[in-house]
Formats: C-alpha cells, sequence, structure tokens
C-alpha cells in the first residue's frame, strides 16, 4: 500500500483537530523522523563513535581527525546557508528529497573512503544532506500536526537524531563481533547506506510536494527571523549550544577511551547519549507545550553544563548520567529554541527563521572539533575542550532567562 501525504500546510491550517493525529499523518511523522535519523544520525554523528577505528586505520592523529570532524561541520554550515536561501523559493517536500539524495551518497563514500581525502569527502556531501534534511523537517511535523502541538512536533523529528545515535553503537559492537576486529568501521556505513536508500523510497512515495507550495508563489525574505520577538537571544543560545556540543559530542569515545574503556564498552555509552537523545526531544518538546519554554530550555543548558564535568571523573556511574544528562539536553535544547520560532511563524517562513538560527549554530561549531583534536594529540586528555565545553553551556542559562520576557503564555 501506498501512502501521500495530505497537503502539510493545509492540514496546519485546519481551524480545530480532533484529540488525535490520523493514520497518514502518523505515517508521515514517522519517514520524516527516520529522515532526519538518517541525514544527522547516521550522516553525522556515526562518525564519533568510530573516530577512534578510523584514525588507526586511515588518519593517524587526533589533529588529523579534528580536521575531518569540520569536514562534516562545515558542510553543514555551507549547506544550512544554501538551504535557508532555497526556502524562500523551493517547498520544504523538495529540499527534504535533495537532502536525503546527498546523505544516502555521503554514506556511499564513506564506505569505501580509501583516504583523508576520500573520507572528508563522504563527510561533506553527508553534512550538506544534513541540513537539507534538518532544516524543513521540523517545520513539516509542525505543519501536519498544527501548532498546538509544534514542541511535540520537533521533538519527534528531533528524536530520529537520537535514534540514529542509537543504532550506531550497538551497530558498531555487532559489526566488530562479527568481523572479529575492534577497529571495523566500513561495514557500518554499508548498513547505514542500505537502510537510507529504503528511507528515501519511503520518503519519495510518501511525502508529495505539497500542492499548495506549488500554487501560493509565497515568497519569504531571509530577515523574516527579525519578527520573531527576542530573536537575537535564540540566535545567542543556539550559538552557545553549538560550541559546547561540538567540543564534547565528537570527542565523547575518545576520551572515555584514553581513561581506560573498551572500545565496546565505549559504544555502549554513545548508545545511551542516542536512547537520551530520542527521548529528549519528545519531553522536552512535550513539556514546552505545557510549561513556559524558556524555562524548559534553562533545564536544558544546565544539564549540558554538567555532562563534560561527571565525564571527566572517568567513574561508571558519573560518566552513565553524563550521557543521559548530555542525550537529554542535545536534543531537548534545539527543540525548545525551534518551537519557540514556531509559536510566530509557519511554512516557508518557519522554515527560512530555522535556517537562519541553524546557520549561526554552525558558525559557532566549527571551532570545536579542530581545538579539541589538537588538544587531545597534544596532552592525551580532552580535559581542557570539556571544561570550555562546560562554560559554554553555562552562558546558556542567563539567555534562557531572558527570553522569558518574549514567551508566548498558552
Amino acid at each position: 500500500m501506498v501512502f501521500a501525504v495530505l497537503d502539510p500546510e493545509a492540514a496546519a491550517s485546519t481551524p480545530t483537530r480532533p484529540a488525535g493525529l490520523g493514520a497518514r499523518t502518523i505515517v508521515a511523522l514517522l519517514v520524516v523522523t527516520a529522515s532526519s535519523m538518517v541525514a544527522q544520525g547516521f550522516g553525522r554523528f556515526t562518525y564519533p563513535v568510530l573516530l577512534d577505528a578510523i584514525n588507526a586505520d586511515v588518519l593517524g592523529s587526533y589533529a588529523q581527525a579534528g580536521l575531518l570532524g569540520n569536514a562534516s561541520l562545515g558542510a553543514y554550515l555551507i549547506g544550512t546557508g544554501l538551504v535557508a536561501w532555497a526556502s524562500t523559493k523551493v517547498d520544504a517536500s523538495t529540499l527534504m528529497k535533495v537532502g536525503l539524495v546527498l546523505s544516502l551518497t555521503g554514506l556511499t563514500v564513506l564506505a569505501i573512503a580509501p583516504t583523508f581525502g576520500a573520507l572528508a569527502l563522504g563527510l561533506f556531501i553527508a553534512g550538506l544532506g544534513g541540513a537539507a534534511v534538518w532544516i524543513p523537517a521540523p517545520g513539516i511535523g509542525a505543519m501536519l500536526v498544527g501548532p498546538e502541538r509544534g514542541g511535540l512536533a520537533f521533538g519527534l523529528v528531533g528524536s530520529g537524531i537520537g535514534m540514529g545515535i542509537v543504532i550506531a553503537g550497538p551497530l558498531t559492537n555487532v559489526v566488530r563481533s562479527v568481523a572479529d576486529d575492534d577497529n571495523a568501521w566500513r561495514p557500518v556505513y554499508v548498513i547505514q547506506a542500505g537502510v537510507a536508500a529504503v528511507v528515501l523510497l519511503a520518503l519519495l512515495l510518501i511525502l508529495r510536494r505539497p500542492p499548495s507550495a506549488a500554487a501560493s508563489g509565497e515568497k519569504v525574505p531571509v530577515s523574516v527571523i527579525r519578527t520573531v520577538p527576542g530573536w537575537y537571544l535564540l540566535m545567542g543560545a543556539f550559538a552557545v549550544f553549538g560550541v559546547g556540543y561540538s567540543l564534547y559530542f565528537y570527542f565523547l569515545v575518545a576520551q572515555l577511551r584514553e581513561s581506560g574503556w573498551t572500545a565496546a564498552s565505549s559504544s555502549w555509552i554513545f548508545a545511551l547519549v542516542g536512547v537520551a537523545s530520542a527521548v529528549g526531544g519528545l519531553v522536552f518538546g512535550r513539556l514546552s507545550d505545557v510549561y513556559p519554554r524558556p524555562q524548559v530550555m534553562t533545564a536544558g543548558f544546565i544539564l549540558m553544563a554538567a555532562a563534560p564535568l561527571l565525564t571527566l571523573s572517568g567513574s561508571g556511574p558519573a560518566v552513565i548520567a553524563a550521557s543521559v544528562a548530555f542525550g537529554l539536553c542535545v536534543s531537548g535544547t534545539p527543540t525548545t529554541i525551534g518551537a519557540m520560532l514556531s509559536d510566530h511563524l509557519t511554512g516557508r517562513a518557519m522554515g527560512t527563521a530555522f535556517g537562519t538560527l541553524t546557520l549561526g549554530f554552525g558558525i559557532a561549531q566549527l571551532a570545536g572539533p579542530p581545538f579539541a583534536g589538537f588538544v587531545g594529540e597534544a596532552t592525551g586528555s580532552f580535559t581542557l575542550p570539556f571544561l570550555i565545553a562546560s562554560g559554554m553551556a553555562a552562558c546558556g542559562v542567563p539567555i534562557s532567562m531572558a527570553l522569558r520576557r518574549h514567551a508566548i503564555v498558552r
């Protein structure tokens, strides 16, 4: 049976909605969620869990590993700018399809990459795909369920990223057990490319181009984000989130290995981050629909600031607590930020504003991996980058609190 999505923009404009969602809408949401899983969880966030193996097989130093991480981040930044511009002219479903094609291509290149340059190319293509899928995805989700469930829609779509991280850790362990090789990594990307092909097919069948988008001729200026009250605070919050996240997340597994954790146990911790991330988007999204969004955002930054400090202790319970805390906030905080946009904007305006917001995030996170990589190579530890990550996350607390005067009371 082939499903076709009801026009998302028309669905969002329905004045009253039943308590539940229709089956076709639920299927559409699941496919959009799976797309974010492939584009972000696979295309961008599998690299950290495979970093040690790739480093041993191809690279040879954490400094190179940090620079390689910037291939994805740089592409994500470029892609964000392009998608923010394109979203003023192209409907969101088309952008998502192009993004998923890029994600599939990037994963395929990564699976066969023999050199640093080829790995950089694969991560670059995957980074472009991540931007092209992620920026329109939350807006599509919000249009499908309506503004009263905006936070939940952002959380559900964002949980796809966590699902990808969840899969990456155990999948890596299974591949290594079958191959009897602690450094096996290429088959992980092969399997993920296969999943990406299936999700792409589902997206093409289920998410059609909304007729209303084609007919409306709607033009949205890039400056539309300035119509959102407190927009500069939202950009600041996303920027400090980007710096803190990039300093910690990309080298979490590497720090655990340097602290004496095994490859398998480090992969399971990474998977736990994914589980918490999948839950965090939904929990924070729903909480932000019930309670003031700035308060929920503040809680996310507090969790994010605590995670690097707990990880540096090296003890099992503290590291587990850190992985849960970071997983919750890594999806929950952007979900809440995006939900605040959805309080004021819909349709293409929402996609364009979210792209502009994500552009600031992309610029902010660029410095993280090279700095952490060089420090890790020089000292054999990521203590300094993790401390800076904690401090940057703590800066998000007063920014979130300042947003209270701009929040809509529901």
